[in-house]
Formats: C-alpha cells, sequence, structure tokens
C-alpha cells in the first residue's frame, strides 16, 4: 500500500501519513501500529486503512 493511496475504511475520508504513521506501538497495552490519520477518526490502525 502506498502512503498516498490510503482511506479510512469507516468513512472514506484520505488518511493523512508522516510523522503519524509508523511501525512503532505507542503503548505498552495496544500493540496496533498507526497506519495514519483519519480528519474525523483520529489515529487509526492498518485494519482500518483500505486502498483505492
Amino acid at each position: 500500500m502506498s502512503e498516498s493511496d490510503l482511506y479510512c475504511r469507516l468513512c472514506g475520508n484520505r488518511l493523512s501519513t508522516g510523522l503519524v504513521a509508523t511501525d512503532s506501538r505507542h503503548c505498552c497495552l495496544n500493540a496496533t501500529p498507526i497506519a495514519g490519520a483519519c480528519p474525523e477518526h483520529g489515529p487509526v490502525g492498518p485494519h482500518h486503512a483500505v486502498e483505492r
């Protein structure tokens, strides 16, 4: 998946990527990496990132 082709599965908005999108985990209790940030839903994981 190319970063420019990622959209939120929940609402269809384009995800912004960059510093927010990373393979690192942001919490020891949550092992989900951040795929991008949706303007409506905030940071989302790869399970909510879809290609169009």
